[in-house]
């Protein structure tokens, strides 16, 4: 754990580095740049529709359904006798943040599937549309599945959840607010109380180690002249958490929500203009990298490089 810890702690200190020497604000702009709109296609870009390429997405996509299944789904969640079809009302399940769990592999879905659209050569646009659609077919294959399942049930909550992260790719890329805050998410083993009680040991379910964030990008929400006294990287973060209390299951310990406030980098000052730098910074900045945070609910704490705790 002390060698993870190092490691993390060499990371930040060279991203530290590493965006002191990016592009200052005073630098020639690009028409990205200016629009701040680094996840949009170059205007010269013209992808023609392949036929070939759309049949190796449909292939990827029904192999990699075939093996989740077979390797991870039915010897996990699955596991066990069938029963008739029927709903879950599971809402309040890990005090909700099973919700934004849901909901981020929704977003990771989305930008996946986009991905692949683009690739075929289906417009921009369709592309980031058709990702949405997949993305809440896939939640909605998961839980049919889950409405035979005795232990679970199909939840209406969770489609929901998975659908809207995988129309967010679109729209970040379409709605001007997503160009001044992010929705990140970050992962660190603080606690086990989920693994001594969990029967699949899928770190996905482990929400008392988990911190979903939005990460609001000051810089571009000052005035015009106050920008260059700001470092352009430089964002602030509001994260939600929960406490292992939600998997101790015992009556004398309520399970309480933790909320937590932190610095945080946007990746996108990079300025990344090649379309897989875009791709690259794009996926990174879903994650939540190790910050100072103070922890402001339901007691205050102060953390050093948070989500690590020591």
């Amino acid at each position: 754990m002390k060698i993870f810890r190092s490691i993390s702690i060499a990371l930040v200190v060279l991203l530290f580095a590493c965006v002191s020497l990016q592009a200052a604000p005073g630098d020639p702009p690009t028409w990205r740049d200016s629009t701040w709109d680094y996840r949009s296609e170059d205007p010269a870009d013209t992808v023609e529709f392949s036929l070939a390429k759309g049949v190796g997405v449909a292939s990827t996509v029904l192999i990699a359904y075939g093996a989740a299944y077979w390797l991870v789904f039915d010897k996990g969640w699955w596991d066990e006798q069938g029963s008739d079809f029927h709903f879950e009302n599971d809402f309040d399940y890990a005090l909700n943040l099973d919700k934004f769990g849901h909901f981020a592999s929704g977003v990771m879905m989305g930008e996946s599937f986009y991905e692949g659209y683009r690739w075929a050569g289906i417009s921009e646009f369709y592309s980031y549309l058709f990702a949405g659609f997949s993305a809440m077919a896939t939640h909605i294959a998961i839980d049919v599945k889950d409405g035979y399942s005795p232990e679970w049930g199909f939840s209406i909550f969770d489609v929901l959840s998975g659908t809207l992260g995988g129309f967010l790719p679109m729209a970040e890329r379409y709605v001007p607010v997503f160009k001044y805050v992010d929705l990140k998410w970050s992962y660190w083993i603080n606690t086990k109380a989920y693994y001594r009680q969990s029967k699949t040991g899928v770190f996905t379910d482990d929400y008392c180690n988990q911190t979903f964030w939005a990460s609001f990008k000051v810089y571009r929400m000052l005035p015009k002249a106050a920008r260059q006294y700001y470092p352009s990287w430089l964002a602030i973060a509001a994260g939600l958490s929960i406490d292992e209390g939600v998997f101790l299951h015992d009556k004398d310990i309520t399970p309480h929500r933790e909320v937590y406030i932190a610095l945080d980098y946007d990746l996108e000052a990079f300025r990344p203009q090649s379309r897989m730098a875009r791709t690259i910074v794009k996926y990174l900045n879903y994650f939540k990298l190790p910050a100072p945070t103070v922890q402001v609910y339901p007691e205050i704490h102060w953390y050093l490089l948070y989500p690590i705790k020591f």
